[in-house]
Protein backbone atom coordinates (compact mmCIF):
# COMPACT_ATOMS: atom_id res chain seq x y z
CA UNK A 1 0.00 0.00 0.00
CA UNK A 2 1.37 3.42 -0.98
CA UNK A 3 0.42 6.23 -3.34
CA UNK A 4 -0.48 3.90 -5.69
CA UNK A 5 -4.15 4.10 -3.43
CA UNK A 6 -4.30 7.96 -3.39
CA UNK A 7 -7.04 9.37 -5.12
CA UNK A 8 -6.13 13.21 -4.88
CA UNK A 9 -10.32 13.98 -6.35
CA UNK A 10 -11.35 11.74 -3.19
CA UNK A 11 -8.62 13.79 -0.60
CA UNK A 12 -10.42 16.71 1.01
CA UNK A 13 -8.25 19.71 2.49
CA UNK A 14 -8.28 20.53 6.13
CA UNK A 15 -8.01 24.37 7.14
CA UNK A 16 -5.60 23.82 9.96
CA UNK A 17 -6.51 25.64 12.99
CA UNK A 18 -5.39 28.86 13.47
CA UNK A 19 -1.90 30.13 15.98
CA UNK A 20 -3.40 30.14 19.44
CA UNK A 21 -3.00 33.80 21.04
CA UNK A 22 0.62 33.91 23.02
CA UNK A 23 3.66 35.19 22.51
CA UNK A 24 5.98 33.35 20.37
CA UNK A 25 9.33 33.72 17.79
CA UNK A 26 8.80 34.63 14.69
CA UNK A 27 11.25 34.40 11.13
CA UNK A 28 10.81 37.01 8.97
CA UNK A 29 10.19 35.07 5.62
CA UNK A 30 11.26 36.36 2.03
CA UNK A 31 8.73 37.78 -0.37
CA UNK A 32 7.48 40.60 0.90
CA UNK A 33 5.55 42.59 -1.42
CA UNK A 34 2.85 44.82 -2.35
CA UNK A 35 -0.96 44.59 -3.40
CA UNK A 36 -3.53 46.72 -3.82
CA UNK A 37 -6.40 45.26 -1.35
CA UNK A 38 -9.33 44.13 -3.31
CA UNK A 39 -11.96 45.46 -0.53
CA UNK A 40 -11.03 48.60 -0.19
CA UNK A 41 -8.35 49.47 -2.91
CA UNK A 42 -5.29 50.57 -0.57
CA UNK A 43 -2.07 49.25 -1.48
CA UNK A 44 -0.55 47.42 1.13
CA UNK A 45 2.65 45.51 1.96
CA UNK A 46 2.28 41.60 2.48
CA UNK A 47 4.45 40.19 4.73
CA UNK A 48 4.87 36.41 5.96
CA UNK A 49 6.22 35.51 9.58
CA UNK A 50 6.46 31.82 10.47
CA UNK A 51 6.69 30.45 13.89
CA UNK A 52 10.31 28.61 14.85
CA UNK A 53 8.93 27.20 18.12
CA UNK A 54 6.75 25.10 20.23
CA UNK A 55 3.16 23.61 19.10
CA UNK A 56 2.96 25.74 16.09
CA UNK A 57 6.35 25.53 14.93
CA UNK A 58 6.44 26.00 10.98
CA UNK A 59 2.84 27.87 10.88
CA UNK A 60 2.75 31.20 8.90
CA UNK A 61 1.07 34.57 9.57
CA UNK A 62 0.51 37.07 7.47
CA UNK A 63 0.66 41.06 8.47
CA UNK A 64 -0.86 43.91 6.31
CA UNK A 65 0.88 47.02 6.35
CA UNK A 66 -1.78 49.67 4.65
CA UNK A 67 -0.29 52.63 2.75
CA UNK A 68 0.61 55.06 5.89
CA UNK A 69 -0.04 57.91 3.80
CA UNK A 70 -3.99 56.68 2.75
CA UNK A 71 -7.23 57.24 4.85
CA UNK A 72 -9.79 54.14 6.01
CA UNK A 73 -13.45 54.57 5.21
CA UNK A 74 -14.06 56.91 8.10
CA UNK A 75 -11.57 58.91 7.23
CA UNK A 76 -8.50 58.56 9.41
CA UNK A 77 -5.11 58.48 7.97
CA UNK A 78 -3.21 54.79 8.37
CA UNK A 79 -0.01 56.92 9.56
CA UNK A 80 -0.32 54.15 12.15
CA UNK A 81 1.67 51.73 9.54
CA UNK A 82 4.51 53.94 9.05
CA UNK A 83 4.74 53.58 12.73
CA UNK A 84 4.67 49.84 12.87
CA UNK A 85 6.84 49.16 10.56
CA UNK A 86 9.55 51.53 12.14
CA UNK A 87 8.54 49.56 15.44
CA UNK A 88 9.15 46.37 13.48
CA UNK A 89 12.80 46.83 11.77
CA UNK A 90 14.16 48.31 15.29
CA UNK A 91 13.07 44.48 16.76
CA UNK A 92 15.48 43.15 13.64
CA UNK A 93 17.95 45.00 14.84
CA UNK A 94 18.67 46.20 11.19
CA UNK A 95 19.17 49.15 9.89
CA UNK A 96 17.48 50.41 6.09
CA UNK A 97 19.89 50.98 3.44
CA UNK A 98 19.69 54.87 2.41
CA UNK A 99 16.91 54.78 -0.73
CA UNK A 100 15.91 51.23 0.12
CA UNK A 101 12.14 50.42 0.13
CA UNK A 102 10.01 48.41 2.71
CA UNK A 103 9.48 45.82 0.48
CA UNK A 104 13.48 45.02 -0.39
CA UNK A 105 14.52 45.77 3.40
CA UNK A 106 12.25 43.04 4.53
CA UNK A 107 13.31 40.82 2.03
CA UNK A 108 16.88 41.53 2.41
CA UNK A 109 16.58 40.83 6.45
CA UNK A 110 14.40 37.77 5.47
CA UNK A 111 17.46 36.44 3.69
CA UNK A 112 19.46 37.32 7.02
CA UNK A 113 17.20 35.32 9.41
CA UNK A 114 15.41 37.84 10.64
CA UNK A 115 13.74 36.88 14.12
CA UNK A 116 11.49 38.50 16.22
CA UNK A 117 9.14 37.87 19.15
CA UNK A 118 5.22 38.72 19.00
CA UNK A 119 2.01 38.12 20.53
CA UNK A 120 -0.59 36.59 18.64
CA UNK A 121 -3.90 38.65 19.97
CA UNK A 122 -6.98 36.86 20.21
CA UNK A 123 -9.86 37.61 17.25
CA UNK A 124 -12.60 39.71 18.05
CA UNK A 125 -15.69 39.30 17.28
CA UNK A 126 -18.78 40.71 15.15
CA UNK A 127 -21.91 40.08 12.96
CA UNK A 128 -21.99 38.25 9.73
CA UNK A 129 -24.16 40.81 7.52
CA UNK A 130 -25.36 37.79 5.40
CA UNK A 131 -26.27 35.38 8.24
CA UNK A 132 -27.11 37.82 11.05
CA UNK A 133 -24.60 35.54 13.84
CA UNK A 134 -21.92 36.53 15.68
CA UNK A 135 -18.63 35.39 14.53
CA UNK A 136 -15.14 35.07 15.55
CA UNK A 137 -12.31 36.27 13.86
CA UNK A 138 -8.95 34.47 13.51
CA UNK A 139 -6.31 35.64 16.22
CA UNK A 140 -4.26 38.10 14.93
CA UNK A 141 -0.85 39.33 14.72
CA UNK A 142 0.12 42.44 17.49
CA UNK A 143 1.82 44.34 14.83
CA UNK A 144 2.76 46.89 18.31
CA UNK A 145 4.03 44.33 19.84
CA UNK A 146 7.22 42.92 17.98
CA UNK A 147 10.24 42.68 20.30
CA UNK A 148 13.93 41.37 19.17
CA UNK A 149 13.79 37.40 19.66
CA UNK A 150 16.34 36.15 22.37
Amino acid sequence: MGWETVSLSDTQLEKPSPVAPGTYVFALQPGARYRTNKYNNIEELNVRFDVTEGDFAGRPMFVNYPDPTAVNKQGKPLAWSAQALKKLEIALGVDALSGEGPAAYLNRVATQGGRITATVLPGGTYIDNVTGKEKTEDPKFGIFTVQPAA
